[in-house]
């Protein structure tokens, strides 16, 4: 007589062989049908498309001030508004300063009058001192005429140096009063739109303090965060497809910021698009073909059916021709494939489509499917 735990173990393997036998017995006799099939091959790995978001931003950004301090007179721009390069956007009162440019302005003015007149001066007496020279070589002009018309060509050419110096002077002090202009106001760097506005007209403001924010909108970038593994994958200065609702755009890999994520483990890939119109802010994805490691084999979604227990059916066709079904686990599906592992071997033919028609046990006359599972 059996021992309790002889007979547990027998009870056991009675029923495993039950639900073996129950798929792969015979069912009731049916006609022969002709079915497709396709040959699988194992793999060691498949590949899959891993989406990453990102969001849209400005190529350019630059916080707008003025270099040097005072009232602001006017600000010509609001929130939204599009500006050229070059554009006029706020300037400080700036009398002050026009009256002394003015000033300055006339200085110089003076100054040159005064070098053309010295210079005219320097011009005659260098040749009545060549003439007085020739004269006194012959003796016709005493040595004291000669030293009198050399002095003052002497003292024509200091007058000219004098002169000179002058015009050079007020020159920069002109040059400064028009850079001191020039710091008095705020020009677009490039086009774009204005996004902050941080002054108004009679407000004071210090040098360098921020008045405007400028946007660039004729470049747009997408920054998309990418873990640590996949950055070997992405190539500098490839196009790429990014992704925004139903819009398709290509960017171009510009950079990979150095920086990690300590928290999720991500760096920022930055790329140049080529259409400007997905909005800033907008939420972008990249999708990017990964290798997957992991053995099994493709098979058509055509060939699957469900079981119970998350397991998955499809039918194998021996050497007689007879169908047999197969327990399979699905890792990925794409399309109109699926990775499948499980009871499947080298070489097997896996019936491809019309698995509702057959049942474990039936001959079927095999036909090759006209498909490739191996295609992607």
């Amino acid at each position: 007589m059996r021992s309790k735990s002889e007979r547990t173990g027998f009870s056991f393997f009675l029923a495993l062989y039950t639900i073996s036998m129950s798929l792969v017995a015979p069912q009731v006799a049916r006609a022969e049908l002709t079915v497709s099939y396709i040959r699988v091959t194992p793999e060691v790995a498949f590949d899959t498309n891993r989406v990453y978001a990102g969001a849209i931003k400005a190529a350019r950004r630059a916080e707008l001030g003025f270099k040097r301090g005072g009232e602001v007179a006017a600000v010509n721009v609001d929130l939204g508004d599009t500006v050229e390069a070059g554009q006029l956007l706020a300037k400080l009162d700036t009398r002050a300063l026009e009256s002394d440019h003015r000033r300055s302005r006339s200085e110089q003015v003076f100054a040159e009058a005064n070098r053309r007149a010295a210079r005219a001066d320097t011009e005659l007496a260098a040749n009545t001192e060549r003439r007085v020279r020739a004269l006194r070589a012959k003796g016709n002009v005493s040595q004291q005429s000669f030293d009198e018309a050399y002095l003052q060509f002497q003292a024509s050419k200091a007058q000219l140096a004098v002169a000179s110096a002058s015009v050079g002077k007020a020159k920069a002090a002109v040059e400064a009063m028009e850079v001191a202009l020039a710091e008095a106001a705020i020009r677009a760097p490039f086009a774009g739109v204005i996004q902050g506005r941080h002054v108004d007209e009679g407000s004071q403001i210090g040098p360098n303090v921020p008045a405007l924010s400028l946007v660039e909108t004729t470049k747009r970038e997408a920054h998309i965060g990418v873990p640590e593994g996949a950055v070997p994958s992405l190539e500098i200065g490839r196009f790429y497809t990014i992704k925004w609702q139903n819009t398709e755009a290509e960017g171009r890999l510009r950079s990979i910021l150095p920086e990690v994520n300590p928290n999720t483990r991500t760096t920022t890939a930055v790329f140049i698009l080529q259409d400007n119109n997905i909005p800033l802010g907008a939420v972008v994805e990249l999708s990017l073909r990964e290798r997957v490691p992991g053995k099994g084999f493709w098979v058509p979604i055509g060939a699957l059916t469900a079981m119970d227990r998350g397991l998955w059916g499809l039918f194998t066709i021996d050497a007689e021709n007879t169908v047999q079904r197969r327990l399979v686990e699905v890792v990925h599906n794409e399309g109109e494939r699926a990775f499948v592992r499980g009871l499947l071997y080298s070489n097997d033919r896996v019936v491809a489509a019309g698995v509702q028609r057959i049942v474990a046990g039936q001959r079927v006359i095999p036909v090759r499917a006209e498909i490739d599972v191996y295609a992607n």
